[in-house]
């Protein structure tokens, strides 16, 4: 009788983790699937906010300035400034399942000091950006200077 006992124990167990194995496997990856998803989505949020940001410093005149803290998310490649034709435009590297992806953004001002503003080093933290109206003479627009202060 007891061996018949141990025995039923034993199938059962073993029915149980049969299951509860590839469930615990298949939960594993999709929580890292949601981690990768959550990230992409502070990279958007992050490129969108200094972006608005620098069109509302833009149309508010010369000498006008904001400064920002902005997290960037882990999967963080890269992150600058470019200057493209009468504007300018953000843009985000993220490193994805699917291999890097870019976030881009356009800025209806032009960037008077296009580059890096934060790298791998930076994945994961926070950095303040100082963004800055100036009068451009040449066509008479307002001119953006976007700079890391501290990060």
């Amino acid at each position: 009788m007891r061996g018949q006992i141990s025995t039923e124990l034993m199938v059962i167990v073993a029915l149980v983790l049969l299951i509860f194995i590839p469930l615990l496997v298949l939960v594993y990856f999709k929580a890292n699937e949601a981690n990768q998803q959550i990230a992409a989505y502070q990279a958007e949020l992050a490129v969108f906010r200094i972006a608005y940001l620098a069109n509302a410093v833009g149309s508010l005149g010369t000498n006008t300035s904001v400064t920002t803290d902005v997290y960037l998310p882990q999967n963080l490649m890269s992150f600058w400034t470019n200057s493209s034709g009468m504007g300018g435009e953000m843009d985000m590297q993220v490193n994805t399942p699917q291999g890097p992806s870019d976030i881009v953004e356009i800025v209806d001002y032009p960037v008077a000091n296009p580059g890096i503003l934060a790298n791998q080093a930076n994945a994961g933290g926070q950095i303040k950006l100082l963004i800055t109206s100036q009068f451009d003479t040449n066509t008479n627009k307002a001119l953006l200077s976007i700079t890391k202060v501290s990060g």
